[in-house]
């Protein structure tokens, strides 16, 4: 009787389990797609085998274990008992390496940025002021409880914090007002100006010691060497934000190849000197400056105002407006200008000439597939109030544009420390197959010189002008601003996109859903990051084809990144 017993119970689970798998739905490559019902016996009328098993046995009961000899029937899939299970990784509560500060109104999009950066390999979280305001009671009327004040005691609190995005225009995240005054001897330069600085952020130090609302005096003592690597990402709206994003994707997944080490200087006349219009070009060409930091296997195009005499003999060319536009649109991975610049305009000569006045329109206009690094130390035109600067336009350019841009938020001191401070990032840049612009950021702030002295080309005359000093150290340190994301990685060698297949399947469960991420076998030793609303799935190093993730039932995307040795990264998101 108990044998009996037992054979109905396990035909009717043997059923129910089948009904089950006939209704189910999997969800591969983010699309839905129904399992197909078992239809070999409506299709085979006349098979005999079927035919006679259903004689044989009418009521499933004389052998049961014939029940699951169909593998569609089965309720677990194959590939999930060969599947590495992957466990949630607790660096996500317990680390963050990088924090994007925006707005409630950006705080969607910038979770993209925070996703993309975690699952390619830095942990990456969102704040809004609006959260941290809550907690510090920022009062805008008083400089010692300011938005401002609260963001960077944010920040400062945020333990191994490297890299922090400022999300938004200064509308919607605010900079620090400073104040300097900044002279060369010989009556070279004289300049006092208030001005905005993001270095405020980055920088860790009391920049109000004498507590007057005035920031960065000289008795106020700022250090001036970053903490982190900050970077502003000015937007303002959040369809800027999203085409930044694309951008920000493509440069890392899709880099084209063939523009890898292609480069472009750009040099205007610096000052004049003893009658001698001084090129910019010549700091360029110096022994030890800007050209040595790049490679040799590089292709350097030189673009230089004409003058005399000229520097780089017949390996550079006459700098105007469409030889410029030309070389940025033939696509370049660098570009670096010394010279001047405004709000308006990226590049131009002092006073007026309309030949070599790149304006932030022509900028925004661009259409280049390549998006290079762009660093200037021109004046002003990484400026973000008021309307949108000449670098802001670069930056939010629709069809092309620049993936970062270095420039200045005041008057730009060019080969007196805007240079040296380029060359400084050059370094850093070039030491390694590929590196991290933020922590180029952070090496030059470290490592910028603070006396530096220059030779003009003045026939049979041999100076050495001090054109780097304490004054244009400070001055330089705080005018410089990175527009862009601090995390984006320069590619200093050639390295291909990581173009694969990934078959995700999801299958909802009593607990939630089960994830199986199918990969091809040449994957073997990626990488491999899974981010779910979240949870982080962490595994160094890929060994099984089939990984598998448990996810809660509310969870509808998963963001996954792969990193492959000598290639780009991959990054995508799935519907679940």
């Amino acid at each position: 009787m108990l044998k009996k017993s037992l054979l109905i119970l396990c035909s009717v689970l043997c059923f129910f389990m089948v009904s089950c798998g006939e209704n189910s739905t999997k969800i591969i490559n983010g699309s839905e797609t129904d399992d197909p019902a078992d239809d070999s016996v409506s299709e085979n009328p006349d098979n005999e085998d079927a035919t006679d098993s259903s004689k044989e046995n009418p009521d499933g009961n004389d052998n049961p274990e014939d029940q699951n000899t169909d593998p569609d029937e089965n309720s677990e899939d194959p590939l999930e008992e060969t599947a590495t299970v992957a466990e949630p990784s607790h660096d996500f509560e317990t680390k963050t390496e990088a924090l994007i500060v925006t707005t409630e109104k950006f705080a969607e999009v910038f979770k993209k940025f925070a996703d993309f950066h975690t699952v390619t390999g830095i942990i990456t979280k969102v704040v809004t002021i609006e959260d941290i305001c809550k907690n510090a009671d920022c009062d805008d009327s008083d400089p010692m409880k300011d938005t401002q004040k609260a963001i960077k005691d944010y920040v400062k609190a945020t333990e191994g914090l490297r890299y922090l995005v400022l999300g938004g225009d200064i509308e919607d995240v605010p900079s620090r007002e400073v104040h300097d005054h900044f002279e060369l001897p010989l009556g070279i330069a004289d300049y006092t100006d208030d001005f905005y600085s993001d270095l405020y952020y980055a920088d860790f130090s009391n920049w109000d010691l004498n507590g007057n609302g005035t920031y960065a005096e000289d008795e106020d003592a700022p250090v001036l060497i970053a903490n982190v690597a900050v970077g502003r990402i000015s937007v303002s709206t959040v369809e800027e934000a999203e085409l930044y994003f694309s951008k920000l994707v493509k440069h890392h997944t899709a880099f084209n190849t063939a523009h890898t080490t292609k480069s472009l200087l750009l040099a205007n006349i610096a000052t004049e000197l003893s009658g001698i219009k001084v090129n910019s070009g010549y700091y360029f060409e110096t022994e030890g400056k800007t050209i040595s930091q790049i490679p040799m296997n590089y292709s350097i195009k030189k673009l230089y105002t004409k003058s005399t005499p000229f520097p780089g003999g017949n390996t550079a060319e006459y700098l105007d407006n469409n030889s410029e536009k030309a070389a940025i649109e033939e696509g370049m991975n660098l570009i670096v200008h010394s010279g001047h610049g405004a709000p308006s305009l990226l590049t131009c000569e002092q006073g007026t000439d309309p030949d070599r006045d790149f304006s932030g329109t022509m900028a925004y206009n661009l259409e280049n597939e390549t998006l290079p690094f762009f660093l200037s130390c021109a004046c002003e035109a990484g400026q973000f109030v008021k309307k949108d600067s000449a670098g802001e336009k670069l930056m939010n350019a629709p069809k092309g544009g620049a993936i970062v841009y270095l420039g200045n938020t005041t008057t730009g001191l060019g080969i007196a420390g805007g240079s040296q401070f380029i060359d400084e990032m050059l370094k850093n840049m070039f030491a390694s197959s590929s590196s991290i612009i933020g922590d180029s950021y952070l090496y030059a702030h470290f490592n910028m010189p603070q006396s530096d002295t220059f030779n003009p080309p003045i026939q049979m005359v041999n100076i050495n002008v001090p054109v780097v000093n304490k004054d244009s150290w400070t001055w330089t340190k705080k005018s410089i601003v990175m527009l862009g994301d601090p995390m984006t990685v320069f590619w200093r060698d050639p390295v291909e996109p990581l173009t694969t297949e990934i078959t995700v399947k999801a299958q909802e469960t009593d607990e939630g859903k089960t994830v199986l991420l199918q990969f091809p076998t040449e994957l073997e030793g990626a990488a491999l990051r899974i981010f779910a609303d979240g949870q982080l799935y962490d595994i160094p190093y890929l060994m099984d084809e089939t990984v598998k993730i448990k996810a809660d039932s509310s969870v509808e995307t998963i963001a996954v990144g792969l990193k492959a040795e000598n290639s780009q990264y991959f990054f995508k998101e799935f519907d679940i």
